[in-house]
């Protein structure tokens, strides 16, 4: 079944929420409507309404004697619509996906033109777990990540190693990147200062397309 939950970075529209709520009582009948509230993010007369609504569509049987006991069940009708919300749900997010290749292009063009094929990617964080993504669909090669936090050091992102700054210098690669965008700055200067070599930085144009800058360590 999709973990729904962990995609949070989408607005919530009511078809997202409507979703959220069958997924929710697919997998626990007995679940109350003030756990589904939280775990939504609406408050529960709005959920109280949204089970109504579905009842009157047929989507789902109550069964209980007030709403402390309260039991739901998906009818036949109420799968078909979970199923049919959750593939237009991953449509979205497939096309969303392509859109953010798209928006790759030019960092694949110069990691073909530098002949880059093995990246150390410094930040294993949010955009690193994005970069990585990415990069691995286009069958480069993620040497591991690097990151001056000593909880990470040792732990592994999506299967890759995390090192800490110090151990570049024992790894073989042709492009040490700073997976990030808001802090790219601090931490390039970071990697400058232990002396790292062959760094680049990402850049982002107005239209919202992505670019790989090499940056020269001339400390």
């Amino acid at each position: 079944m999709l973990d729904i939950q962990k995609y949070t970075f989408f607005n919530p529209s009511p078809n997202f929420r409507e979703m959220m709520i069958l997924n929710l009582i697919s997998q626990d009948n007995d679940i109350s409507q003030d756990s589904m509230a939280k775990i939504v993010g609406v408050v529960p007369s709005m959920i109280n309404k949204y089970l109504k609504d579905f009842e009157e569509n047929g989507y789902l049987l109550k069964s209980g004697e007030n709403k402390r006991n309260m039991s739901y069940e998906l009818t036949d009708a109420g799968k078909k619509r979970l199923q049919f919300l959750i593939v237009s749900f991953v449509d979205e997010v497939s096309e969303l996906y392509t859109e953010t290749k798209d928006s790759f292009k030019k960092v694949f063009q110069t990691l073909k033109k530098d002949n880059i094929k093995n990246i150390l990617l410094y930040g294993a964080g949010v955009v690193g777990g994005i970069v990585l993504k990415v990069l691995k669909d286009e069958n480069i090669n993620i040497v591991g990540f690097l990151d001056d936090s000593s909880l990470k050091q040792g732990d592994k992102l999506q299967g890759i190693d995390i090192y800490s700054p110090e151990k570049a210098k024992e790894l073989i690669y042709d492009a040490l990147i700073i997976a990030s965008f808001r802090k790219s700055e601090s931490i390039l200067q970071k990697a400058i200062e232990k002396n790292l070599q062959k760094l680049y930085v990402f850049k982002i144009d107005d239209e919202g397309n992505i670019s790989l800058e090499g940056r020269k360590n001339e400390r």
